[in-house]
């Protein structure tokens, strides 16, 4: 193995997706020496494509929004659920106060690599096709070992600080063997992207559509400012015929499905379907001397809020700023000042994610009768403002669904 060449690095991170580039962009911003280290290439297809509003507060402080907005990406102002003739849409402009009123609806690959492009413009040193195969770390620094993964080339990089947002590729959780047991089931996803959605008017057309199918499992529908819309299906392995190819899964449960088949009925698939399986993840341990883990390279847990890339921000520049001051001489309690918050903002998102598919959160979206300080709270929760302890639901997100849940029932 070759050794590093010229003097350590700051800041050494481990994957380029957003958590990555947001936290290489905020301490290059902060004058840091910053390398990423990038297995793939981008441009490259993912999902994960609806943002929540919080996103946009975290890519205004990494330094990233004004390269977001100009890719003219859809804007999205609500969530909009929809259960057979039933219809209920969260519009982020009546969330909490500081909350931000709309986000935007994002195909990742583009997304991606803007984020990419932008770090590397503030100063990050980016290198794909880039393969982490060893890692050590401490109070002295960490060491890497490297593999070129187009010439074979192995080198060892130090540098102060190790910062793993490898996101599903969870390179720390594999080479340390910190992977923990998922906290939710395992279920499937199929998906694609398709062409003639018939789309609302107005301000609704770039809403998210969650839709519960009778079946009990649910489908999303993304619009994109391209006109291409990402469609998908998930659920427990028994709720799909096993006899079907993904593509007859995904538009099976499309067409037997009242909203989505009336608003797919011309639509065209213009994507591979492709399947997804057990994406739930946990890490036992998220930091220690000399490095953490943020984003999804730690905790993952399901779609049907959207809540991943928002997540994998508000972890990622939460372990920038303390590295900045670890870097700077400064004592950082990294279980109190990370871990705890890390672990309350996931936490609000698995009380509901759990809800979800027991059927309680569906009958607290769908009630006939809702107060409107209650609405205004779920909304913050779905705009991704998780750690806002002014809101019962961030605070106590299991008793406050069943206080609310009770109510509910109450009212018959």
């Amino acid at each position: 193995m070759s050794p590093s060449a010229g003097p350590p690095f700051d800041v050494a991170i481990i994957g380029a997706g957003p958590a990555g580039s947001a936290a290489a962009a905020w301490l290059a911003g902060r004058g840091h020496r910053v390398v990423c280290f990038e297995r793939g290439w981008f441009p490259r297809h993912t999902i994960g494509e609806s943002l929540l509003p919080r996103c946009n507060v975290l890519l205004r402080e990494a330094g990233l929004f004004d390269a977001v907005a100009a890719r003219r990406y859809m804007p999205k102002r609500g969530a909009t659920f929809v259960r057979g003739t039933e219809r209920e849409r969260f519009c982020f402009a009546r969330g909490l106060p500081g909350d931000d009123e709309a986000t935007f609806q994002v195909p990742r690959d583009d997304f991606d690599q803007t984020l990419a492009t932008a770090a590397r413009a503030r100063g990050a040193d980016l290198r794909f096709g880039h393969e982490v195969e060893a890692a050590q770390a401490d109070e002295a620094g960490a060491r890497l070992g490297v593999r070129d993964v187009e010439t074979g080339e192995r080198r060892e990089v130090q540098a102060r600080f190790l910062l793993d947002c490898s996101g599903p590729g969870r390179v720390l959780a594999k080479l340390w063997r910190l992977d923990r047991p998922a906290p939710l089931p395992t279920r499937s996803a199929y998906f694609t992207m398709v062409e003639g959605d018939e789309r609302p008017a107005g301000e609704l057309e770039g809403d998210i559509w969650v839709c519960l199918h009778p079946r009990g499992t649910w489908l999303w529908i993304i619009p994109f400012s391209d006109g291409r819309t990402s469609v998908g299906v998930v659920g427990d392995d028994d709720r799909f015929d096993a006899s079907m190819g993904d593509r007859e899964k995904l538009f099976d449960a499309v067409r037997t499905e009242p909203n989505a088949a009336a608003r797919l009925a011309r639509a065209a698939p213009v994507l591979r379907t492709m399947s997804l399986r057990g994406w739930t993840t946990s890490t036992a341990r998220t930091h220690g001397p000399g490095w953490a883990v943020a984003g999804n390279a730690g905790d993952f847990l399901d779609p049907v809020f959207s809540s991943g890339v928002c997540l994998a921000l508000e972890s990622s520049l939460l372990a920038a700023r303390l590295a900045d001051r670890t870097l700077g001489g400064q004592a950082v309690d990294w279980q109190a000042e990370f871990a705890a918050p890390v672990a309350s903002a996931v936490a609000v998102f698995r009380s509901f994610v759990q809800g979800w598919y027991r059927g309680d959160v569906p009958k607290l979206f769908f009630a006939r009768e809702k107060l409107e300080r209650v609405q205004r709270q779920v909304t913050s929760v779905l705009g991704g403002n998780v750690l806002n302890t002014d809101n019962p639901l961030v605070r106590d997100p299991e008793g406050a669904l069943r206080t609310l849940l009770s109510f509910v029932e109450r009212l018959g």
